[in-house]
């Protein structure tokens, strides 16, 4: 036990330590680097196949760090992102193929996350910002923080311009420090809906809208020793067979081989969560990282997901990660 207790100090001092970012003075852009092309050569699901990624460079801000999760809306060949960050912000970009086998230049904008008072959050333990879920009907948002622990509510159509609301959860215990609200998505139910909610530490709760009165979800077991969730996200709203199909990204992190992660498909059924099946792991020669988000969409063959990463180390650049899951 003393061993784990140290590697997970380990962990804390090691990560997400980023110099204070300065606002942008200019209207801010974004670039995207591709990645050097690699092959997985043990996947861990021979459907699921990356497709490559690219490291993104902020132009006119310094404040593109910490990206902690992304929803992505598809509009033709352009895919809208919205991602949030550890120092509470919310960033907004536009992944569009340039004809040239990359990525074009894409507008970045950047909104400070509310509170109750509608001003800008003191400081990192307030704004730390780890998971982002969405209502598919209202397309409200809710963002769950971990260095306070709350998940906060921001209605459309205002969205993040305005104050947020502190939703009035019961039933959830005290979550170890930098260890708590790391995953969050959406359910919708025929008898009301819920947020689902997964632990960095350890556990999953189910809490419904109607009465914001959470219970314990039974989960399955990590991928593995050391391994953490990070990110929840329900794949597929528009497909009934889908819509409790939840992806589950793990991350395992030690000083001696860095990062590593696991992206496995879960299934909410009623009071558990259970493991459908294993579909990516992101270790050498893939470029690893702190990957804490993901997000689905739908193809002709099947679903292409995306992750992004939060850096672990001041001056790293975040990276988008692209898979093919054939089905």
């Amino acid at each position: 036990m003393a061993s784990v207790l140290g590697v997970c100090a380990l962990i804390g001092a090691a990560g997400f330590a980023h110099a204070e970012p300065i606002p942008y003075t200019q209207s801010a852009t974004v670039s995207f680097r591709t990645l050097p092309a690699v092959a997985d050569p043990k996947p861990l699901n021979a459907r699921v196949h990356y497709v490559g990624g690219y490291e993104l460079t902020a132009h006119g801000t310094d404040m593109l760090v910490g990206l902690s999760d992304l929803q992505i809306e598809p509009d033709g060949e352009t895919l809208h992102v919205e991602a949030n960050s550890d120092w509470g912000w919310i960033v907004r970009f536009d992944l569009k193929p340039d004809g040239k086998g990359g990525m074009a230049d894409s507008l970045l904008e950047i909104d400070q996350l509310r509170g109750t008072d509608g001003e800008p959050f003191a400081d990192k333990t307030f704004g730390d910002a780890e998971d982002l879920a969405y209502d598919p009907v209202t397309h409200d948002r809710f963002v769950s923080f971990e260095g306070q622990q709350r998940i906060i509510r921001y209605r459309a159509p205002q969205t993040f311009k305005g104050q947020g609301e502190v939703l009035p959860v019961t039933g959830l215990p005290l979550f170890p420090a930098n260890q708590g609200m790391e995953g969050l998505t959406y359910i919708r139910e025929k008898d009301g809906d819920s947020l689902l909610i997964g632990v960095e530490s350890g556990g999953f709760w189910r809490c419904p809208v109607k009465t914001w009165a959470c219970t314990e979800v039974h989960g399955p077991a990590v991928p593995g020793f050391l391994y953490m969730l990070t990110s929840l996200a329900v794949l597929d709203y528009d497909d009934p067979q889908r819509d409790h199909d939840i992806l589950t990204l793990y991350r395992y992190y030690d000083p001696f081989t860095g990062p590593r992660n696991v992206l496995r498909l879960t299934r909410l059924e009623g009071d558990q969560l259970v493991k459908v099946e294993e579909l990516a792991r992101i270790a050498p020669p893939l470029p690893y990282d702190n990957y804490e988000g993901v997000a689905a969409l739908r193809t002709a063959t099947g679903y292409r997901i995306y992750l992004v990463c939060d850096g672990l180390h001041a001056g790293d650049k975040p990276k988008i990660l692209v898979y093919d899951w054939d089905m």
